[in-house]
């Protein structure tokens, strides 16, 4: 067989486990992929361009930083990705698990994810307005769909995702972001209270209002999906 000849049956093969990957684990991966990009993007490259370290949790590394004049350390908000994925994730969900539910279980399926998408974009933009990052946000939101129209027309699709079925996939992904919930809600309090040493903030009370529920059913939705 000559290279050429390879060169052609890899790319068939690969073709034909597209093919075989389900629709929403395909979905899903992507969107991970995308999320995990921006925040590559944000915490590498414009961290060397800027020469600051990008950290979601700045109070963490310098509780002052946000009033030095010149801090090493900022506020970075590319999270904000993962917040302007949810309606997407909704619409995933939606369409390959209520597809043929009721009207009033997909009413109130889409009530829940308008109130949480609501509710997270107003208690994080609320830290955008309050250090003047709205341009910011918007740079963000327009390279996540950048990256996710790339990634989807590429059709990149890691080895570990071919052959994982829907519920699996979307059990996983949960599960992974109710740890990350739970885990937040003990250590940025700790961190901040214990190391820090800073006061108790109506910010924390927040947080640990919304990690905590949110941990919980989540979990109990993806021990569900795993039975």
């Amino acid at each position: 067989m000559t290279q050429r000849d390879r060169l052609i049956a890899s790319a068939s093969a690969a073709a034909d486990e597209r093919a075989e990957t389900d629709p929403f684990v395909a979905d899903i991966a992507h969107l991970l992929m995308t999320f995990l990009i921006v925040v590559a993007i944000d915490v590498v490259i414009v961290s060397l361009l800027t020469h600051r370290l990008r950290f979601w949790f700045p109070l963490w590394l310098d509780p002052r930083w946000d009033t030095r004049p010149d801090p090493w350390v900022v506020y970075s908000q590319s999270y904000f990705a993962g917040i302007f994925l949810l309606p997407l994730l909704c619409r995933l969900v939606g369409r390959d698990f209520l597809a043929h539910a009721r009207a009033l279980a997909r009413a109130a399926f889409w009530s829940v994810c308008a109130a949480v998408f609501a509710f997270v974009l107003w208690w994080k933009g609320s830290l955008m307005l309050q250090y003047h990052k709205q341009y910011e946000m918007i740079g963000w939101a327009a390279l996540t769909l950048v990256v996710w129209t790339v990634i989807r027309a590429a059709g990149i699709l890691p080895p570990w995702v071919r052959g994982l079925s829907r519920r699996r996939m979307l059990g996983s992904l949960l599960f992974a972001i109710a740890i990350f919930f739970l885990v937040m809600s003990i250590l940025d309090p700790l961190v901040q209270l214990g190391v820090q040493r800073l006061p108790w903030s109506s910010g924390l009370s927040t947080e640990i209002g919304f990690f905590i529920p949110a941990g919980i059913v989540l979990v109990v939705l993806s021990r569900r999906l795993a039975a």
